[in-house]
Formats: structure tokens, sequence, C-alpha cells
């Protein structure tokens, strides 16, 4: 009785401080909503699209797809720059939202009225709008949303006995919680009401929906204006962060590691979907409703990103809560994090090749498959799905970590930088692949060998781990502590670094609380 009591004072004490009700976030909430309903009804699906509308081939494609996510991350860096540095987070996505509305009803015309000849130009110009529209969105939103949880001088607790780094730290976790309940609730409710409705839609209607949704969305986000905090812009020079980012080349052997991980991420946006072509997708013979005897590969991909969330949220909790005080062995326990994730993503990889091996094997059992399809469920997709979460869930936290075990207080900034570039290398060795070896991936999924390409992965991600490890624990990793000059519109800032600290911000946050 007395442990179930305990248990419910806790959930009582963590809800009363996380679960903050904000007017400006509530206008925010409309844009996190609509970016999840975007991310499962069109860009995690881009792939289907171009093969689907714009008739293209396979390797095609998978290469377009790639290589838009690639050029989308990398953008996202330059366009966080623009933000923290020049003119605000607030400001880019007021000009961001507009692009990616203008380029999906560009999609949507395509698909309705235009002949197939015109869709192609149009399509070049819709693409470069919705990668600026995404870039900004995924640069600024959710640290935009992190400010308005701020904390007034009069929150802070008077006569704190604890140190004045323990007290940012929990500073931090208390902000990035708050806004984190708000950002998970709305991003969830987006993509359970894309599974739900969207998924069920052909392509003329899903861009059409997503056009009202992110439309509706930004002018909920404009009314809004007048109650949000924004962030003020550093003046730091382009030329200035180079410079300072030139005392992280240290990391590039670690960071490089990383990469096998960033091509499974490549892959499940990219062949995972296309694997699912000709698989059942209904549930059982006796449902005679078609809508509620069908599996939507959407539900997938959200049964994918509960599980990251899931892992993540757990293996946060169970290193402050387990190693409380042992600051070390956080930090090893964290690195140790990432290599578990790095074997998931090895699963990940064999369990999409055995399941391709066995969808081979079908096809040549069956000639008639293209017209009765091929009796091998959808399902069969969901173990890799899940391994792909779990290995997202402790990586990409794994790699904030990562760079914040490493480096001092004032280079934090480069956080969303280092750990985007990761995956858009990833995107573009994934298209260079694509193009490269035609003898795996042909013009047609069922002229492709990709469960050679899924092998190719698995081995990759199991061969790196040791390597990681490795590297890893046996070398000082740690950006030393010093003094720099930098120079902020004409005038000299002397910033002093601290290494090792232990204030712990999300990405994009970090920014406004160190500088």
């Amino acid at each position: 009785m007395a442990n179930f009591k305990d248990c419910i004072c806790g959930t009582w004490r963590w809800a009363s401080n996380y679960i903050r009700f904000s007017k400006a976030a509530l206008f925010i909430t409309g844009l996190l909503f609509s970016k999840a309903f975007i991310e499962i009804a069109f860009k995690a699906f881009l792939i289907s699209y171009v093969v689907d509308v714009w008739k293209t081939s396979l390797r095609g494609a998978t290469a377009l797809s790639a290589t838009f996510e690639g050029i989308v991350f990398f953008l996202t860096i330059v366009v966080y720059h623009i933000a923290i540095d020049r003119l605000g987070l607030c400001r880019i996505i007021i000009v961001a939202i507009p692009c990616l509305v203008f380029g999906l009803l560009l999609l949507w015309l395509c698909s309705k009225f235009l002949s197939k000849k015109t869709n192609i130009g149009i399509l070049y110009i819709a693409l470069p709008l919705l990668i600026a529209g995404l870039a900004g969105e995924d640069a600024c939103l959710e640290s935009h949303l992190c400010i308005q949880f701020d904390f007034e001088e009069d929150d802070m607790v008077d006569g704190d006995t604890r140190s004045e780094r323990q007290q940012m730290e929990e500073y931090a976790d208390v902000v990035t919680g708050r806004a984190g309940v708000w950002s998970y609730g709305a991003s969830s409710l987006g993509k359970f009401i894309c599974w739900t409705f969207a998924s069920s839609l052909d392509w003329t209607q899903r861009t059409m929906v997503s056009f009202i949704v992110v439309t509706a969305a930004y002018i909920l986000f404009i009314c809004g204006r007048s109650y949000y905090k924004c962030n003020t812009p550093t003046g730091r020079r382009a030329v200035s962060r180079l410079k300072e980012a030139m005392g992280l080349v240290k990391l590039i052997p670690l960071w490089l590691l990383f990469i096998p991980y960033s091509l499974v991420e490549a892959a499940r946006d990219t062949l995972f979907i296309l694997q699912s072509d000709g698989l059942d997708t209904s549930i059982n013979p006796r449902i005679t409703l078609h809508s509620f005897n069908q599996i939507p590969l959407t539900s997938l991909y959200v049964f994918s990103s509960f599980i990251s969330f899931l892992v993540s949220t757990s293996s946060k909790y169970l290193i402050k809560k387990l190693l409380r005080n042992e600051e070390p062995k956080q930090h090893c326990a964290r690195s140790a994090g990432i290599g578990v994730g790095m074997l998931f993503a090895f699963g990940s990889s064999l369990s999409a090749w055995l399941v391709e091996v066995r969808r081979s094997k079908l096809i040549k059992e069956f000639p008639d498959h293209e017209d009765k399809g091929i009796p091998m469920k959808v399902l069969w997709l969901a173990p890799q799905f899940a391994l792909i979460g779990i290995a997202n869930g402790l990586v990409c936290r794994g790699l904030d970590d990562f760079f914040f075990d490493r480096v001092p207080e004032s280079k934090r900034y480069f956080a969303i930088p280092f750990n985007l570039s990761v995956m858009g290398i990833g995107s573009f060795l994934s298209a260079i692949a694509t193009l490269l070896a035609r003898d795996w991936i042909g013009n047609t999924i069922d002229e492709s060998r990709l469960d050679k390409y899924f092998q190719m992965l698995a081995i990759l991600n199991v061969a790196v781990v040791p390597v990681y490890i490795f590297f890893s624990f046996m070398f000082d990793w740690n950006i030393p502590e010093k003094i720099e000059i930098e120079e902020v519109d004409g005038g000299d800032v002397e910033i002093e670094e601290v290494c090792n600290t232990s204030t712990r911000t999300r990405p994009g946050y970090e920014s406004k609380v160190s500088q």
C-alpha cells in the first residue's frame, strides 16, 4: 500500500511540475501537429509518391528521395544558424511555412489537373519549396516552443543550497520537459489522425488534406504572435562560427562511426517502404468492411515512432535515476547505450534481409503475384520497424549525449549541425549507393536484389560496434578548456569555455541558455 501511495505521489509531483498551460504553446502546437501529420502522410512516403505519381524507376525514386532528405538535413543546419545568429526563430518560422504550403499546393495541382509533361516542370518548383519549408520547421519549431517555458525570476527557488550548475541542470530539464509534453502530445495526435484517416486516401487527396492542415496550423500560429517570447539573435558571424567549429575536429573519427547507422535510417524511409509492395495488408477475411480490414503501412511508422520515444525517455530516466550524482558513470552508460543502439540497427537490417529473402522466394513461386499479390502479411515488416525505432531512441538521443559529454558549454550551439550532418551524409551516401549498385537495385522492386543491400547494411553496422566501443572508451575525446576572442558585429567578446559541464539541454535550446 505504501509503495502504491509513493507511486501516486511521484506521478502527481511529475504532472504538477511538467504539465503547464501556456497560451503561446497552444498556438504553436498546431504546427507541431501538422509537422507530424506531414511526416507520416507525405515526407516518409515521398518515394511512393515519386514511383506512383511521377512514374519513376525504383533506382531513380530511391536516389531522389534520399537526396531530398539529405538536402533537408543540411539546409536545416544553415537555417538554424540564420535563426540563432541573425533573424530569430519566430521570423524564420513565419517565412518558412508558406514555402511548405505553396509546395503542397503545387503537388496537389500537379496530381489533380495538370498533364504528366507539365507535372515534371512543376515538381522541380515544388520540391525546393518543400525543402525550404521542412528545413525551417525542423530547425526552429521545437526550439521556439522551449523558449515559451522559460522561468521567470520569481519562479526560481530562493535559498536553494545546491550549486549554480545543479540548479541550471534542473532548470534545463524542467523547461525541456514542459515543452516536451506539449510537443509529444501534439505530434502523437497528428500521427494518430494521419494513421486513422489519411492512410486510406490516394495521393491527390493526401496532398490536398496536407495542404489544408498546414495552412490552418500556420494561420493559428500567426494569431498567437502577441503571446510569443522570441530569442534575441546573437549577432555572431558565419566566419566566427566556422573558426569556433575548428575546435571540434578532434571528434571527427568518432563522428564517422555513426554513418553506418544513418544508412539504415535512410533505408527506413525508402527501401523499407518499397518492401511492402504486393504484400497482403488484410487482417481477417471475415471482416467485410474494407476500411476496417487493412493494416496501413503508416501504422508501422507510428509504431516505430512510439517505440523510439519510449526507449529514449526511459533510458534517460533510468540513467539519471540509477546513477544519480555519478556523472562519470552516466557518461559511460550513455556511450554504451549508443553501442547498443547500433546493435539494434544491425538487427533491423538483418530482419529486413530475412523478409526480402522470403519475399523474393515467394515472387518466384507465384508468377502471377502482380495481379493476385504475395501470400505474405505486411506485418512481416513490423520487426524491422520496431528494431529501428529502438535504435533511433538510443542512437539519436545518444548523439546529443555524445556531443554534450565532450564539448564545453559555449560550443553546444553545434549540437544540431553535428547530429544533422551525420544523418545528411547518410542520406547522400544512400543515394550514391543506390545509383552505383545497379545489380542490387533495379528499375522495379521485382528486378532488384534488396537482400544483398540489406546484408551489406547489417555487416557494416555489426562491424562498427566493436570499433566504436574501442575508440570511445580507450581514448579521451573531451574538448579542452580555453578562452577565445570572438568578433560579434564588429566588437570583440571574450568567451570562456568550460569542459564537461553537467548542464544538459536539448539541441536548439542550449544556444539560448548558454549564450
